[in-house]
């Protein structure tokens, strides 16, 4: 028998990598994209010293609000101004008018507070929504309790109470779906994101012309808040991200969400509302920030020590008795970033495929693992240099990790040589 075979070089410029094709899996760990390369992702920058006892944080726009147990107040911390909250404060929503303006809201276990002005005056809503959002669609405010949704009179935010059929009132959505956990508006629609679908309301001024409908659904139990982004919601159910467009819902393929713990408390937000981000568990334990990128189609993880973390133009993070943003570039407590990507080989023929050399343009140093079927290797690689495997990893699939322990390092290339051989 007379070996065959043949050399394949593979090239990945890093700023389209993402699962699809050859690759099965991807999954950037405390990397980011920028300039059309990898690079390490945000560290801290001081920005707030928080009042005692405070237990959460919440963020409007570029505003962070500090919620303090011992007082059962919220503060904003660029004004100063605290308002009475009155219990335990769940969320803080920001809505903005068309004209501009926006009007803050408070959210907690038996209230719900307009913050009227810029003192310290509110405004307490009740019946009290048991949801953690609220929807401002056509002028009107729109609540939940449970599956009876409550909304205001055009233009009035200070209550709901029943003024008549063309003013302040509820309605009841059908039970099958569950309780509300979420409501947004988006398309020109108000959706109710309940505990196992989605319902839909087209409403105008008019009452009468208020229509509900049931959309398609299927992906189980609904697990956090909604992140709109566009025209899409971003969510998790039992089945990871999901997305939803105003009519169906699908799992995000290329979320790579596949190391979050669905067992866990997962806080979603819009980050300056062009990327879905949470704070997640996962699987091994650990807190990390999780940011879904629709553009690039990736999904990445911010590894930071943190006891609450907020979204809004920015993400703060609280620890002990400081708040701050994450910026710049810094590692992460575990001192490095990763890489991992999984690679398939099938397509390349019939035959024995064997790993044998990697190259990464870029600037740095990296740590390169590769484990195949049998095989595991590591070996130091500088960046713009080809460098051999020891010994060829083999494996119609293969697993690359690459690492560095330097905040300056970049990567914009990953290329790999591998030999198929078979017999003849």
């Amino acid at each position: 028998m007379t070996p065959s075979h043949r050399t394949y070089t593979l090239h990945y410029p890093l700023a389209e990598l993402r699962k699809g094709g050859r690759i099965r899996r991807l999954r950037l760990e405390h990397f980011r994209e920028e300039s059309g390369a990898l690079v390490c992702a945000e560290g801290e920058s001081f920005a707030y010293s928080l009042p005692s006892s405070t237990t959460d944080i919440f963020c409007a726009d570029n505003r962070l609000f500090a919620y303090v147990q011992s007082s059962q107040t919220g503060k904003f911390m660029d004004t100063g101004v605290s308002y009475p909250s009155g219990g335990s404060m769940h969320n803080l929503v920001a809505l903005v008018e068309a004209e501009g303006t926006t009007r803050f809201f408070a959210i907690g276990n038996s209230y719900l507070n307009y913050f009227a002005n810029t003192a310290n005056s509110i405004v307490t809503f009740s019946p009290t929504p048991s949801t953690t959002a609220l929807a401002l669609h056509h002028e009107r405010l729109f609540g939940a309790v449970g599956t009876r949704v409550y909304y205001t009179k055009p233009l009035d935010f200070r209550g709901w109470e029943e003024y008549g059929e063309h003013d302040a009132g509820y309605f009841d959505l059908l039970p099958g779906a569950g309780t509300v956990v979420d409501i947004f508006s988006m398309r020109d629609r108000v959706f109710f994101l309940r505990r196992y679908g989605i319902t839909r309301l087209t409403g105008y001024c008019d009452i009468y012309n208020f229509r509900q409908e049931e959309m398609p659904f299927g992906m189980g139990e609904v697990l956090s808040r909604a992140a709109v982004i566009g025209e899409y919601a971003y969510f998790f159910t039992r089945k990871g991200l999901c997305r939803f467009d105003g009519t169906s819902v699908e799992h995000v393929e290329d979320a790579s969400d596949e190391e979050i713990s669905l067992l866990h408390e997962i806080r979603m937000g819009a980050l300056e509302c062009m990327h879905a981000a949470a704070s997640v568990t996962l699987s091994d334990g650990a807190e990390a920030i999780y940011i879904y990128d629709p553009v690039s189609k990736r999904g990445r993880f911010i590894r930071r020590s943190y006891d609450a973390c907020a979204f809004g133009l920015y993400i703060y993070t609280k620890r002990g008795s400081s708040a701050y943003r994450l910026t710049g570039k810094a590692l992460p407590s575990s001192g490095s970033c990763r890489l991992l990507t999984e690679f398939t080989f099938a397509d390349l023929g019939e035959g024995e495929k064997r790993l044998e050399a990697v190259y990464l343009a870029g600037r740095g140093n990296f740590s390169v693992t590769a484990a195949g079927e049998e095989d595991s290797v590591t070996l130091s690689v500088p960046a713009g240099e080809w460098t051999r495997f020891p010994v060829a990893v083999r494996g119609e699939n293969v697993t690359l990790t690459v690492s560095t322990s330097q905040s300056t390092a970049s990567l914009k290339e990953l290329d790999l040589r591998v030999r198929r051989e078979d017999r003849i």
